[in-house]
């Protein structure tokens, strides 16, 4: 009926490539049980030719179709042949299977040692009525499922939703047996993890998988071992531990030295990650192992202050120049939530404007919403972004917030930010108007240098440009290594107000980081770490981008010389996921050994690494391009792209 004052009114619902066209009212008030109603449709066709999926359904209170309760439904597949409207004789197709899948493509290795996880990818066609779903909001939510021997091993769920007649491209890494010799594997789809669809009669996938003779390799045992007990770590490959091809990447690092490191097979590699931008000087610098190894007679943890922290604080306050008083942590997070707190306390104001990556303790964390964080919101926010370099973003929240404005925390220089990497080096200009419109406003000027730290050519950041915020945040590159880090700044702040900034890490004074960042700091004086750092990356940015311009390939480096990465010109934020796995798969199997493709070079990088990295990265976009050209993207991936 159409009334729907007794919530039971019904509509029509005319379906256009599973997407509702239009709702029509039923003809007559009430239609009884055994009734029929004839009803007359006119709706406008898709512009494009092409074959369409037209459905009708009835909908109860334009909430509940009735193909959700089990209905039968009409569907009809006309084609469009030109702008005057469908082909001359429609027919009505015969009523489908709900879940129907086709296995259009596929790669699957056919062999793999024992107890690895082996990659792989799927084009399936979904040929049922109804559409498959990524989650249970209708009921409808469907994911794949491999199965080896008839024992589920792996699943995954579906990138995006796939209506009737569209395809899907689907990614999963699955561990082969422990057993040698042939086993069956099969490749099934499964409605709201229950109902496989070779129960529905649509037919899976099924191939054979031979497990090679011998021992499961060092780092896919321990893969398995920290699936269960500790995944939280960097990993790439998703545990995929070799190619197609036969190239090998890494799970687990076993050894470390100058800019190399290497896996638990004994493959080597160059690094940039290097300790996430801590081992600036380079893993395993000896002086900094002298230091560390001189003071290990000595306990970690003491009642009171070791000689050597005095001694780090000191050389601190010599060489930054807002440095006058110290608070050492052991962590970046650490010190910028400290940094905040005492701005806080200091101005007796609550607001916060920031800019790039600020850690991951609550005050920060709280903007990315609690279901990303598990930080409870409040009712205002506390913080508030604006973009580096950008004027205008900057005065606009600083207007809008200035009356409570306790502190500006900034990245200053190649900043943190959404999107394929860091921001390029600072606008001079850009910061002389931060410094000086947040001080105006009567907030600290804090900043974040837990990167740019000991990065910056010319006596730091702070010498370089001539700008001198309240208080800095240290770390990485300070303890070369080790975990440590340090908030210098004005003694009128830390002096006055650490007492009530209810800060007590167990670990600050740790005696062996101490010992590391004396040995570090002094080898930033003695060495021409930044300059080097510096013009290491400068040529490997220009050395990329002559490989990408030989190429034709829309990409360049971009950041900073000491934080870079490669930015693709791809726009179609699928493509580019793709473009950016296969380029970062495709450096491991050269050997190197990126974060999510961004580098962060040390003073270690010298001209061989240069030039192996240069050859490397040649070999990997060329393969890039091939594959982008030959529409492969995905066939060539070995294993899942990293979820958008």
């Amino acid at each position: 009926m159409r009334d729907p004052t007794d919530g039971h009114a019904v509509n029509l619902a005319l379906w256009i490539n599973d997407s509702v066209a239009q709702t029509i009212d039923l003809p007559a008030e009430i239609v009884h049980p055994g009734e029929s109603a004839i009803i007359p449709i006119d709706f406008q066709i898709p512009d494009a030719p092409g074959r369409l999926m037209v459905k009708f359904d009835l909908v109860h209170q334009q909430v509940t179709f009735f193909e959700d309760r089990g209905a039968n439904i009409l569907m009809v597949r006309p084609e469009v042949i030109s702008e005057e409207g469908f082909s001359a004789h429609p027919e009505i197709a015969e009523p489908l299977p709900d879940y129907v899948a086709h296995f259009v493509d596929y790669r699957i290795p056919s062999v793999a040692p024992p107890g690895v996880r082996i990659g792989i990818w799927l084009q399936i066609q979904n040929r049922g009525a109804r559409t498959w779903d990524v989650d249970g909001a209708r009921s409808r939510r469907v994911r794949v499922a491999v199965r080896i021997d008839g024992r589920v091993e792996a699943g995954s769920d579906l990138p995006s939703s796939v209506r009737p007649g569209d395809d899907v491209h689907v990614h999963l890494a699955v561990p082969a047996p422990m057993d040698p010799g042939r086993h069956a594997l099969k490749v099934d789809l499964v409605h709201e993890g229950v109902q496989f669809f070779e129960k529905l009669g649509s037919e899976p996938l099924r191939l054979d998988l031979e497990v090679q003779k011998g021992s499961q390799p060092i780092g896919s045992a321990l893969y398995e071992t920290a699936l269960h007990l500790d995944s939280w770590f960097y990993q790439p490959s998703s545990g995929v531990a070799s190619s197609r091809d036969g190239a090998g990447y890494p799970l687990f690092i076993e050894r470390a030295q100058g800019c190399h490191v290497w896996d638990t097979e004994g493959r080597r590699y160059i690094d940039y990650t290097m300790g996430w931008g801590s081992a600036l000087l380079g893993h395993a610098y000896p002086p900094v192992q002298k230091a560390v190894l001189g003071c290990l007679d000595s306990g970690a943890i003491l009642p009171l202050p070791h000689p050597v922290e005095m001694e780090v604080a000191r050389m601190l306050c010599e060489d930054i120049s807002c440095a006058e008083m110290v608070a050492f942590g052991k962590n970046g997070s650490d010190v910028c939530t400290l940094a905040v707190r005492l701005a806080r306390l200091h101005t007796g104001r609550s607001i916060v404007l920031t800019c790039g990556y600020h850690g991951w303790q609550d005050w920060f964390a709280e903007a990315l919403g609690f279901a990303c964080t598990g930080v409870p919101a409040r009712g205002k926010p506390l913080t508030y972004p604006f973009r580096f370099n950008d004027s205008s973003s900057f005065c606009a929240q600083l207007e809008a917030h200035r009356g409570d404005l306790a502190a500006v925390v900034l990245e200053p220089a190649g900043a943190s930010q959404a999107g394929q990497a860091p921001a390029e080096d600072v606008d001079r200009e850009f910061l002389r108007k931060v410094e000086e419109r947040t001080r105006e406003a009567g907030g600290l000027l804090i900043f974040d240098e837990i990167i740019t730290g000991f990065r910056y050519p010319g006596g730091g950041l702070q010498k370089a440009t001539g700008i001198v915020p309240d208080l800095a945040c240290l770390g990485k590159a300070l303890g070369a290594g080790m975990p440590i880090s340090a908030l210098v700044g004005r003694a009128s702040i830390l002096g006055s107000c650490m007492p009530r900034a209810f800060y007590g890490p167990t670990y600050k004074g740790e005696v062996y980081s101490l010992a590391a960042a004396r040995a570090a700091l002094e080898a930033y004086r003695r060495e021409p770490v930044a300059e080097r750092v510096w013009g290491f990356g400068q040529r490997m940015k220009e050395g990329t981008n002559r490989i990408c311009r030989g190429l034709g390939l829309q990409a360049e480096m971009a950041g900073p010389p000491f934080r870079f990465g490669l930015v693709f010109g791809e726009r179609n934020p699928s493509q580019l996921l793709l473009l950016r796995a296969l380029y970062i798969q495709e450096l491991l199997k050269e050997g190197i050994i990126t974060y999510n493709g961004v580098m962060l070079p040390s003073y270690a990088h010298d001209e061989k690494a240069l030039q192996e990295t240069l050859a490397a990265m040649a070999s990997a976009l060329e393969r890039v391009c091939r594959s982008d050209r030959d529409g492969a993207l995905h066939r060539d991936l070995d294993f899942p792209p990293p979820r958008p």
